[in-house]
C-alpha cells in the first residue's frame, strides 16, 4: 500500500498503524480539491456504519466525505466549532457539536446545516441538530402548599408543552431553558411531576409532599415508642397552624444574641433509640434530606447532623453559608428549600459511612455556635428523611 493510499483510509487505520503524525504530510492533491460531505456518523466504532441525520449538541461525531484534510472553519448552524486538525484526514473531521450551538426546536430559523471550509472551497450538508430530552436535577422545595409555587431546577426545558403532578396539570408561570416555576393546584396531591417537552418528558423519582417515605422526624408522626415527635431536646416545636408551616409541626429557632456555645438544649432534638423500618441497603444509592426556611442572612454557625447507626454515629456538618457563593451576602432561603446530602457524606470516627441503613436508630439535630456569638438567627427545618437516589 503507498502512502497516498494509506491518507485516503481515514482516521481508523492510521490510528491502528500508529501513524497519526503522517495525516498532514498527505499530498495537496488529496488536500486542496473542493471539499464534500458524504455522511455524518457517532465516533463510537461499534456504530460506526450507523448514518445520522440529526444528534444532539455536545455529541462527537465523524464528518465524512473527501477533500477535508486541509479544513479551516466547520459550522453547525452558522455557529462555529472548534476542533483538532490532528484528529482529522482527508476524508474525516472528528469533531464535538458546540453545546451552544442553535438547534430547531429554540430557534425556527436555523439553516439545519454542517458548513465545512477548507482550502479548496467549502460546502454544506444537511443536518438537524435537536434539543436534548428534559432533565430534571430537583425541586427548590419538595413540599410545596396547596396553591403555591413549585420551583423545577434542570436542563434542557426546551418547547414544554405540559407540566404535571401526578395526573393534575400544573399551570406554568415562567420557563427558561434551567428552570421552570408552574402553580400546584387546589389540592398538593403526594406525586411525581412529570415535564413534557419538545424531544421527550422527565420525571422525579420522588413524589412530591411525600411525608412518609424514608421519614426519621418530622414532628408529626411519633419517632419514639411512647408516640412522642422526638426523645429528647428542648428545640421549639412549631404548631401547624403556624403561617410558615409548610407540612404540619415543625421546629424553628428564632433568637438574637446567640451565645458561643457547643451545645444548647434548647436547639438540639433526639429521636434516642427508635426502628425506623428504613430498607436495607448502603449509604452509596440513599440520600438524606430535610427541608429549612432560613429567613434571614445566616453567617455562622452550623447544624450538626448525627446519625446512629449500628452503634455507631455518623456526622455531617450543615452550614452552606460556609461557601464563596455565601461569603458576603450569607445563606438565606426563599421560603422552604430541599437540603439534598449525599447519605456517603456522613462519616463516623474512622471515616467509614452507613454500611446498612436499615440498623440506623438515631437522628439527633443540634443548632451550635461554636466560634462565636451570633447576633440573630431565625431558622426551620422539617422532614427529616432518607431515600433512595
Amino acid at each position: 500500500m503507498n502512502f497516498k493510499n494509506i491518507c485516503k483510509t481515514g482516521l481508523g487505520l492510521l490510528l491502528a498503524a500508529g501513524m497519526l503524525l503522517t495525516f498532514q504530510s498527505c499530498n495537496d492533491d488529496d488536500i486542496d480539491g473542493a471539499p464534500s460531505i458524504s455522511n455524518v456518523r457517532l465516533l463510537d466504532p461499534t456504530k460506526a456504519d450507523s448514518s445520522l441525520s440529526a444528534a444532539e449538541p455536545g455529541s462527537l461525531v465523524v464528518i465524512q466525505g473527501q477533500n477535508l484534510g486541509s479544513v479551516l472553519k466547520v459550522y453547525f448552524n452558522d455557529f462555529e466549532s472548534t476542533f483538532n486538525s490532528a484528529l482529522g484526514s482527508n476524508s474525516n473531521i472528528i469533531i464535538t457539536i458546540p453545546a451552544n450551538a442553535p438547534t430547531k426546536a429554540v430557534d425556527a430559523g436555523v439553516p439545519n446545516k454542517i458548513r465545512v471550509v477548507t482550502k479548496g472551497g467549502e460546502t454544506t450538508y444537511d443536518f438537524v441538530l435537536t434539543a436534548p430530552v428534559p432533565v430534571i436535577s430537583g425541586l427548590y422545595s419538595e413540599f410545596v402548599k396547596a396553591n403555591g409555587t413549585v420551583v423545577i431546577n434542570g436542563d434542557y426545558f426546551y418547547n414544554i408543552k405540559s407540566v404535571k403532578l401526578g395526573n393534575t396539570a400544573l399551570q406554568v408561570v415562567s420557563s427558561n431553558v434551567k428552570q421552570i416555576t408552574a402553580k400546584m393546584p387546589a389540592t398538593a396531591p403526594v406525586d411525581v411531576i412529570t415535564v413534557e417537552g419538545e424531544f421527550g418528558t422527565a420525571k422525579t423519582a420522588f413524589k412530591m409532599n411525600d411525608a412518609v417515605t424514608g421519614n426519621m422526624v418530622n414532628f408529626d408522626v411519633p419517632a419514639t415508642t411512647w408516640d412522642a415527635a422526638v426523645c429528647w431536646g428542648g428545640a421549639p416545636i412549631v404548631a401547624a397552624t403556624d403561617a410558615q408551616a409548610i407540612s404540619g409541626k415543625f421546629s424553628r429557632i428564632k433568637q438574637t444574641k446567640l451565645p458561643a456555645t457547643g451545645y444548647n438544649d434548647g436547639w438540639v432534638f433526639s429521636t434516642c433509640s427508635f426502628d425506623f423500618k428504613l430498607p436495607a441497603g448502603g449509604a452509596a444509592d440513599r440520600q438524606f434530606k430535610f427541608e429549612h426556611n432560613i429567613a434571614e442572612p445566616w453567617k455562622a454557625g452550623k447544624y450538626d447532623i448525627t446519625i446512629t447507626a449500628d452503634g455507631k454515629e455518623y456526622v455531617y456538618t450543615f452550614q452552606p453559608w460556609n461557601s464563596t457563593e455565601y461569603a458576603s451576602s450569607g445563606y438565606q432561603t426563599n421560603g422552604w428549600r430541599t437540603a439534598v446530602i449525599e447519605l456517603s457524606e456522613f462519616k463516623n470516627s474512622t471515616g467509614s459511612a452507613i454500611a446498612d441503613v436499615s440498623k440506623v436508630s438515631d437522628l439527633k439535630v443540634l443548632f451550635n455556635t461554636p466560634d462565636e456569638t451570633i447576633a440573630s438567627f431565625n431558622g426551620s427545618v422539617d422532614n427529616f428523611r432518607i431515600v433512595k437516589k
